[in-house]
């Protein structure tokens, strides 16, 4: 159970990393907005500590962020996405671009179908 909580922990961590980098922060400033040391912010990043409750609560508050993102990588917001796609590996992030722009190549209007359809053979080769 250890190790399955340490999973859950770092990527925790990789999405708090991710929302403080998106919103320009260094590990003193997010630290200093949450009360706890720029040391105890890396820890929470490596999967290494846990977010406290208060210290979610305030994060999600004052990042605009929801606490589903945070904990389960549930994207309810727009900007939940945004940061969702942010913490994506190169091979999901490539994924999930050809099957948006298969999905767009399906347009009508003639002018955006053959730019599209040409990026989906670049990328699914």
């Amino acid at each position: 159970m250890q190790n399955k909580d340490h999973v859950y922990n770092r990527n925790i961590g990789k999405r708090v990393r991710s929302v403080r980098m998106m919103n320009n922060l260094t590990q003193e400033n997010l630290g200093d907005l949450l009360g706890i040391t720029a040391q105890a912010v890396q820890k929470i990043e490596a999967g290494e500590n846990m977010l406290t409750v208060s210290s979610l609560i305030i994060l999600c508050e004052k990042l605009n962020v929801t606490p589903d993102y945070i904990l389960f990588d549930r994207a309810n917001t727009e900007r939940d996405m945004e940061l969702s796609f942010e913490t994506m590996e190169g091979n999901q992030k490539l994924h999930l671009l050809l099957r948006l722009l298969m999905y767009m190549s399906k347009v009508d209007n003639e002018k955006y179908r053959g730019p599209l359809e040409a990026i989906i053979d670049l990328l699914d080769k």
